[in-house]
């Protein structure tokens, strides 16, 4: 089904052309806007896909940056956030909220935002009267849509994109997330690993869903016919973060020159947090130590067009990842026609077998140069349109976007906020 989508200059604005569709209300804090352009952008792509079965707002809190002369641009920069926007025929809503410096009242964020947002979320209902509630992560955003959920009598979904682990030694944070889990119409984890983590604090529930981050197949696509790829040409495409393990991928560059074989290595993303910059500095001076300046490219933030030029030109796609709860990297390079090396670190272990990539631990540089060599010594045998048909045809927009609003539909066919879903449309 089409979408008719709204465009109301905001929540005053009247309900006149309401379509049939059901509304939904998204909440995440993920969600690009005017400053940090590639924030959540796996958040946009499926609420945008959905405006074909249901009609969306979005409220995306931001945090609240005091008018106080001299802050780091880092902080600062909050404040040029535009209040509300329109992307893809979508009205998004950017309320500030407190937070306290760093991790000091985590435990409490939740309650933070649940008082930025509630009057916005009454006035978008008065001319928007959405019938469900679908948040992004399960803390804060998903524990708040419940207390809304319950404040107006309408189900929720809940989609986790992180493992809990991350919240191991913070009890309380736990203790509410797993509160939201029981309390949700259905529970949306990104990967089995995901679920796993989830599984483990909560039980095998009856709502517990996978449901995978959506590609996009018009963007991410084959390269133009006569068009070479770069041999030997290795990409990296992430946050400069330790997490995403580039240190261990620069280690296997050097094992892989050792051994005479002809590689170069573009590293694309952008250090956008002061600690991701301190990272930055120390993989460049890891280049310069193992002797790779001629072999290595930092080339900072890309767009998505951008990042899809550089997978349809490179040989392989490598994700070294510490920790994965999904690796949409990896699913855009297959739908590029471009072959992945992944750790089995969670997430990459539901996208990569034998036919499109290589596996390989962590932490291991050996292991990595030989998956590394092994996909450049066969490179006949990936060919590009079945890697594109393996990415669309289990992570395709349209393939989750379904799933997506059966979900929904589930969830609106029934009352009570705690109902399990039907076991036609468990994972």
């Amino acid at each position: 089904m089409d979408s008719r989508r709204l465009h109301s200059e905001g929540p005053e604005a009247g309900s006149a052309g309401l379509s049939s569709l059901p509304r939904v209300l998204v909440l995440s804090r993920s969600y690009p806007n005017n400053v940090t352009e590639l924030l959540g952008l796996w958040v946009r792509q499926v609420v945008a896909y959905s405006t074909r079965f249901c009609d969306v707002r979005v409220i995306s809190p931001v945090p609240w940056c005091p008018p106080v002369p001299g802050l780091p641009a880092n902080y600062s920069r909050f404040r040029a956030i535009d209040r509300t926007s329109l992307q893809d025929g979508i009205q998004v809503f950017y309320p500030r909220f407190f937070l306290g410096p760093g991790y000091s009242l985590y435990s409490f964020e939740w309650a933070f935002y649940y008082a930025a947002i509630r009057r916005l979320a009454d006035r978008i209902r008065k001319n928007f009267p959405y019938d469900l509630i679908h948040a992004h992560f399960t803390y804060p955003d998903g524990a708040v849509a419940v207390h809304l959920g319950k404040r107006y009598g309408i189900p929720v979904v809940i989609t986790e994109h992180i493992p809990w682990g991350v919240w191991d030694g913070l009890p309380r944070v736990k203790k509410k997330a797993s509160w939201a889990v029981r309390e949700c119409q259905a529970h949306l984890s990104v990967s089995h690993s995901v679920r796993a983590s989830v599984e483990e604090c909560v039980g095998r529930l009856p709502n517990l869903h996978v449901v995978p981050n959506g590609v996009d197949g018009d963007l991410f696509r084959l390269p133009q016919p006569g068009k070479v790829r770069k041999p030997g040409q290795l990409l990296f495409v992430g946050a400069v973060r330790p997490v995403k393990g580039a240190d261990i991928l620069l280690k296997a560059i050097r094992l892989l020159l050792d051994r005479g074989q002809r590689v170069s290595l573009v590293i694309a993303g952008e250090p956008y947090y002061d600690k991701y910059r301190q990272e930055e500095t120390r993989l460049r001076q890891m280049v310069t130590d193992l002797r790779l300046e001629n072999h290595v490219s930092f080339v900072g933030k890309k767009m998505p067009g951008e990042v899809a030029q550089l997978m349809g030109e490179s040989a392989v796609l490598v994700l070294p990842s510490r920790i994965e709860s999904f690796g949409m990297v990896l699913v855009e390079a297959l739908a590029c026609g471009t072959p992945v090396v992944a750790t089995r670190c969670g997430g990459p272990e539901d996208i990569v077998n034998d036919r499109v990539g290589v596996l390989v631990p962590i932490e291991d540089p050996e292991a990595m140069a030989s998956g590394i060599e092994q996909v450049l010594s066969h490179q006949a045998f990936y060919r590009p349109d079945d890697l594109r048909a393996h990415a669309l045809n289990n992570f395709g927009l349209e393939t989750v976007g379904n799933r997506i609003a059966q979900i929904y539909e589930g969830a609106l066919g029934r009352t009570g906020l705690q109902a399990p879903l039907g076991s036609s449309l468990a994972s």
